[in-house]
């Protein structure tokens, strides 16, 4: 079924598979995009930590910035996906609002909060009102392009944010990691294209392993966003549930309740990301839980980013660039449309009727 080339006429109108093959250009787009924003804007002497306020595919961006910069970001950093915004807050505190769209219900509440923290402010977003508010009260942002799923632009949502940690002096210069793995993408979306057939495409064949199963994505933290980001795309382009949880936590709680999977166990897949640079007690971690899993009769999957001697961020994208393909070959495999999103269309519907 993959390699006819006639079901993504009927079942990719959109054509989805274009924008995963061009995602690697918004990386270095995104860059040029914060070094000629208005960052100048913030003084970074001022500020004692960073909270990132989005929803989504808007915040996985900097979901994956915590992990990547985990061990350098100089400054406590956190993402809020919700309407408020933590007690912590104050006048030392930059709020970046990121909202794809610009008119996410719940970052516009946020910068009402923030607002009232007396917070600095700073935005990442297309347009709509978050745009606007930028401009009534005279705060810096960077502007993307629009016109995409929010969660097929995740480059523009990581790249400017990684430029301004770096311009701000919250981590060193990130030109180099970006150009790298703008490339590196550019040439992984040749091996997991939709013409590449099944035999030659990691892609196809991980989706047709996780077909009608439930995949859950264990991961380490520096690998965690990652984790949630596969996930998310299961969820969204494949129209069917995942789940994901960190190494070692899970081994505190969650794999003591592997003891009985009843009749669940033939409809689960596991799947490791693994890094070269996991800390060895949590690959010794992933090893024992696997072994824990076949004794139950479960195989899990082990996936490595295809470089593995390339810089970090390129290894973390590698992984995101299968699972954004896998999770588009899986809503083939469903008879579904990957680029539309009609349930939460539909909430966001009835939302708007809601009053308070």
């Amino acid at each position: 079924m993959l390699d006819d080339a006639k079901v993504y006429e009927k079942y990719d109108p959109g054509d989805m598979h274009s924008l995963l093959v061009d995602f690697h250009r918004q990386l270095v787009e995104g860059k040029q995009l914060a070094e000629t924003s208005d960052y100048n804007l913030i003084d970074p002497s001022d500020i004692k930590n960073i909270v990132v306020a989005g929803m989504g595919g808007s915040a996985i961006g900097a979901d994956l910035l915590r992990c990547y910069a985990l061990y350098e970001m100089k400054v406590p950093f956190m993402v809020n996906r919700d309407y408020l915004l933590p007690g912590f807050v104050n006048d030392e505190t930059l709020v970046i609002l990121s909202s794809y769209s610009g008119n996410t219900e719940e970052t516009l509440s946020s910068l009402e909060a923030a607002k009232y923290l007396g917070a600095k402010l700073f935005a990442i977003t297309s347009d709509g009102q978050l745009s606007e508010l930028a401009e009534d009260l005279r705060f810096g942002y960077v502007q993307i392009p629009g016109g995409l799923p929010p969660r097929a632009a995740l480059g523009y949502s990581f790249s400017p944010l990684a430029t301004l940690m770096s311009l701000w002096g919250f981590i060193p210069d990130q030109s180099e990691a970006i150009e790298e793995t703008s490339y590196a993408l550019h040439k992984g979306a040749e091996k997991l294209a939709r013409d590449i057939p099944e035999k030659d495409n990691a892609a196809k064949q991980l989706a047709k392993k996780i077909h009608g199963k439930l995949p859950l994505i264990y991961s380490s933290p520096r690998l965690e966003a990652v984790a949630t980001r596969f996930r998310g795309q299961i969820e969204e382009n494949g129209k069917a549930l995942a789940y994901s949880a960190v190494v070692p936590e899970m081994n505190h709680n969650e794999l003591v309740g592997w003891k009985h999977l009843y009749e669940f166990g033939q409809y689960l897949q596991p799947i490791f990301l693994v890094d070269p640079e996991d800390h060895p007690r949590n690959k010794f971690r992933m090893e024992f839980v696997a072994g824990v899993m076949r004794e139950l009769g479960v195989e899990p999957i082990f996936i490595e980013p295809p470089q593995k001697d390339a810089p970090f961020m390129t290894r973390m994208f590698e992984l995101i660039q299968l699972g954004d393909f896998t999770s588009y070959y899986l809503a083939i495999l469903n008879e579904e449309d990957p680029k539309p999103v009609k349930i939460i269309d539909r909430l966001k519907s009835e939302l708007a009727n809601l009053k308070g």
